[in-house]
């Protein structure tokens, strides 16, 4: 379940990759995150991608996938799928198995799940969104009970991407790649207990 809705989480980095863009470090003092008013702004080493805050958001996802891994030149830090909280008790309370493949609830679940791009606002997100997914992980591994997580911060939409070195504009070919998950910024995560919140 997920593998699908996980495609589109790695097509801007193919982009970057196939177009030859050089890939080198992150900032090594932090996230490469600027908060500037209604503004954010990914500033890795050759690539400066500028999002607008659509909207503050508030969201609990049961984790479905995701991807932490060190992302160099790519406009987002981390990648998942995640079912909104709201959706995962309503299936819940029909199909309590509904994250098992051959649940009658897994074909809505797979439904309702979403595609989420996210940009941290600093290491503290950075890492519990790593976390979780690695807890994700090791609880998949196991057989064992889900993974919920819950963000604070801001839908986004990108305003522009560019090269720094030679003020090359990426944004009619990177922004499209997007369209199809949900950007957002994480400013405060938080790993909570799925058994509890689906029992509700």
């Amino acid at each position: 379940m997920g593998k699908g809705i996980l495609f589109v989480l790695l097509a801007s980095g193919a982009w970057l990759f196939f177009n030859k863009v050089d890939v080198t470090g992150l900032d090594p003092r932090g996230v490469g995150t600027r908060l500037e008013g209604r503004s954010v702004v990914r500033d890795t080493s050759q690539i400066e991608t500028r999002f607008a805050r659509v909207s503050s958001l508030e969201d609990t996802y049961v984790l479905f996938g995701g991807d932490a891994a060190q992302r160099h030149n790519q406009a987002t830090h981390v990648s998942f799928a995640g079912l909104p909280l709201r959706h995962a008790q309503a299936i819940a309370s029909r199909h309590p198995d509904f994250y098992m493949c051959k649940s009658p609830g897994a074909a809505e679940a797979q439904r309702l799940t979403e595609s989420v791009n996210v940009v941290v606002a600093d290491r503290s997100a950075l890492s519990e969104l790593g976390d979780a997914i690695e807890l994700f992980e090791e609880r998949l591994a196991q057989g064992g009970e889900r993974t919920c997580v819950h963000v604070q911060g801001s839908s986004l939409a990108v305003d522009s991407v560019r090269v720094k070195e030679n003020g090359e504009d990426l944004t009619a070919q990177v922004a499209p790649l997007y369209a199809r998950s949900k950007l957002i910024l994480a400013e405060r995560v938080e790993i909570l207990d799925c058994k509890a919140l689906l029992a509700r």
